[in-house]
């Protein structure tokens, strides 16, 4: 017998309606004087007068948009998600009002070059203003409540929030040391390539973040760098949301989890890894930086290398940069001056191969490690580790070879034999997943730029901080086609591989492969840059890697966006599709004939 319909309360009925009347007033006054203020910023006494208006538009709106459903069941779990999603949304409209005065007052007395600042947090502003409208009440619930049970959605909602959040925050002016110096465009870039742990950038960190903008970069590095392995896990959990089997299974494979009660003592060990490591690197680098009188200098001193001026500031930042794989320095001059000090390189070196391996693979070395010290036998290592460990190792020493063979007469010419070694062992460890470089890549030479090209479309390993196809899916495409050739089954070591590994490593490779063509072809339309820098950019971006033959900065809007588009692809869209195709394979109620097709 079904149960009679719940039906809600005349007077929640009627308060309801009462709240969506008033909606519509509300958001044309927003979009109206919004519009005013930003059409007419240069004219400063009306757009004073409309910054005003829309000041006292807040009020209102921020109850319209705190006020819970009346039509809506009472839920502990929805309700925070709720205030703390208003209240955030509500702090950066008040930071964004009272930065928007701060501008208005100065042109006001008279100050140029700000009228495109004015208009930026003008716009902005009305953006938040509208987004609250949009999600008021307990609608972020709902929705993440309707992503909770595809990780898939959920990391493409989270790694966007996460990012429009952080360009909203980097493009204050307490994160910048000249607000006339970053749109909101190159905010929005910086953020991206933060959260997506990528290192490009359009603009010099250390001469255009203050201490706080650096902050908030470095966090997002941090968030980015555990994001994929974590965020998504944690946002889920936290929500409280009732996973249903096929998506807790997906979740526990991207953390390499056995189940999901296991999921939050996994979460626990990434977390404490990555601040273990983090800390151990910064107290490395601090003491080789300390020495270092450059370092330490404020930033309106000549010769200052560091933007913070701080040894301690540069040791933290650069740690977590380079464990997370973000590769954004806030040295002047990024790490080409440490080009002979092999002490910062080769930390950082060894920060970056660490973020790269992926956390299955860091947590079972350490377990036989563990073993061995206390004396006992450790069982074999897995064919994951086996072959992750051998792959990484192949690749960075035929990286480090091929460096030194090849750039000894172009972009290290200038180095000393010693520093030439320090420089191809540095640029072997970043060129698969951090952008950090110690050389001009610009003056590297062709053939360099191409096998750097190769490198960065492999990456590092799943489940890591770096991007790319991964080495283990390389491997597998590489045992597929030995297996072809030999017309014997695809095999790694002393294992088979089943067919489903296969043909999600193909589905994983084809469409990144797809994507790179697409975006360069897309490029070339819009930048008039040499196709193989193009190229470079493409896959530095893909891959999430961050080197640049120097061309970020003076790509066209389109440019910037396409870029920031692939980061963003690179970061969620490969695991996103081997995810998609291991949940994605069904067997068939019935069997089709054959036929051969020509095939070379």
């Amino acid at each position: 017998m079904r149960a009679p319909p719940v039906r809600p309360h005349p007077t929640a009925a009627a308060a309801s309606r009462a709240t969506s009347s008033s909606t519509p007033l509300l958001t044309a006054g927003i979009v109206v004087i919004g519009g005013v203020d930003f059409a007419l910023a240069t004219r400063g006494w009306v757009a004073l007068t409309a910054c005003v208006a829309l000041g006292l538009l807040i009020a209102p709106w921020a109850v319209l948009t705190v006020r819970r459903d009346p039509l809506e069941p009472p839920d502990r779990r929805r309700t925070l998600l709720r205030r703390a999603f208003h209240a955030g949304n509500i702090a950066l409209v008040v930071a964004f009002t009272a930065a928007k005065g701060v501008v208005l007052f100065d042109v006001l007395r008279g100050a140029t070059g700000l009228i495109g600042t004015y208009q930026t947090y003008a716009g902005a502003l009305v953006v938040l203003l509208l987004l609250g409208i949009g999600l008021r009440g307990g609608r972020v619930a709902r929705l993440v409540a309707a992503s909770a049970d595809r990780p898939a959605r959920l990391m493409a909602v989270s790694f966007g929030l996460t990012a429009v959040i952080g360009a909203l925050l980097l493009a204050l002016p307490v994160s910048l040391r000249n607000v006339s110096d970053v749109s909101l465009l190159d905010a929005f870039f910086m953020s991206v390539s933060a959260v997506c742990v990528t290192g490009l950038a359009t603009v010099n960190v250390a001469e255009t973040y203050t201490l706080t903008g650096q902050v908030m970069l470095c966090l997002l590095m941090q968030v980015g760098g555990l994001g994929i392995m974590v965020l998504t896990a944690a946002v889920t959990i936290l929500a409280g949301q009732r996973l249903a089997v096929k998506s807790t299974a997906v979740l526990a494979e991207m953390v390499d989890s056995g189940s999901l009660a296991s999921l939050k003592q996994t979460i626990r060990v990434i977390v404490l890894y990555t601040f273990a490591f983090e800390t151990i690197g910064a107290g490395l680098l601090f003491v080789e930086l300390r020495g270092i009188a450059e370092v330490g200098l404020t930033a309106s001193s000549p010769g200052a290398m560091a933007g913070a001026g701080s040894a301690l500031w540069a040791a933290i930042f650069h740690s977590v940069s380079a464990f997370c794989n973000g590769s954004l320095s806030n040295f002047r001059g990024g790490l080409v001056p440490f080009a002979s000090h092999a002490g910062v390189c080769q930390t950082l070196s060894v920060l970056i191969v660490l973020g790269g391996l992926g956390f299955p693979v860091i947590h079972e070395v350490l377990q036989r490690a563990a073993q061995r010290v206390r004396g006992k036998r450790p069982r074999r290592a897995s064919l994951n580790t086996r072959i992750a460990l051998l792959t990484n190792g192949a690749l960075l020493a035929g990286s480090a070879v091929a460096y030194l063979v090849l750039e000894s007469g172009a972009s290290f010419r200038s180095l000393s034999l010693v520093d030439r070694v320090n420089a191809a062992a540095f640029q072997a460890a970043c060129v698969r997943t951090s952008g950090f470089n110690v050389v001009d890549v610009a003056q590297m030479r062709p053939a360099t730029l191409l096998l750097s090209c190769f490198a960065m479309f492999v990456g590092a390993n799943p489940a890591s901080a770096a991007g790319g196809i991964k080495t283990t899916t390389f491997a597998v495409l590489c045992a597929a086609f030995r297996g072809e050739l030999r017309g014997e089954r695809p095999r790694l070591l002393d294992r088979a591989i089943p067919e489903a590994v296969v043909r999600r490593a193909v589905g994983v490779v084809f469409i990144s492969t797809a994507v790179v063509c697409v975006v360069v072809f897309l490029l070339s339309l819009v930048e008039r840059h040499d196709t193989l820098a193009l190229f470079f950019e493409t896959v530095s971006a893909f891959s999430t890697t961050g080197l640049s033959t120097g061309i970020t900065s003076s790509l066209t809007v389109a440019g910037k966006l396409l870029i920031a588009i692939t980061m963003l692809f690179g970061r969620i869209g490969p695991l996103t599709v081997a995810l998609a195709l291991s949940a994605g394979a069904r067997r068939a109620a019935y069997e089709l004939p054959e036929e051969r097709v020509m095939i070379g």
